[in-house]
């Protein structure tokens, strides 16, 4: 490192940018985590299609809150996902 470089305030090594990570919609996950469900499904059988679809956590956490009840559709799953979050 130069004594220039020094005087500027740079470190030897400038850490890299971090890097850009999509942000996917709380939609968007929760139609790939139920990707192939055959409705109406139980908020247990719909956790048990998003593990089996290798869900993450949070989508788990999400469909583990859902209320007793069938589901008829992923829409009706989103919107239930949704009012818990609002």
């Amino acid at each position: 490192m130069t004594r220039e470089r020094l005087g500027l305030g740079l470190r030897e090594v400038e850490p890299s940018p971090a890097p850009l990570v999509p942000v996917v919609s709380l939609a968007h996950s929760l139609q790939q985590a139920l990707q192939g469900a055959v409705f109406p499904l139980t908020a247990e059988q719909l956790t048990w299609v998003a593990r089996e679809n290798e869900a993450p956590s949070h989508v788990l956490s999400q469909l583990g809150a859902l209320p007793r009840g069938r589901f008829p559709s992923v829409e009706a799953v989103i919107h239930a996902v949704e009012d818990l979050t609002a």
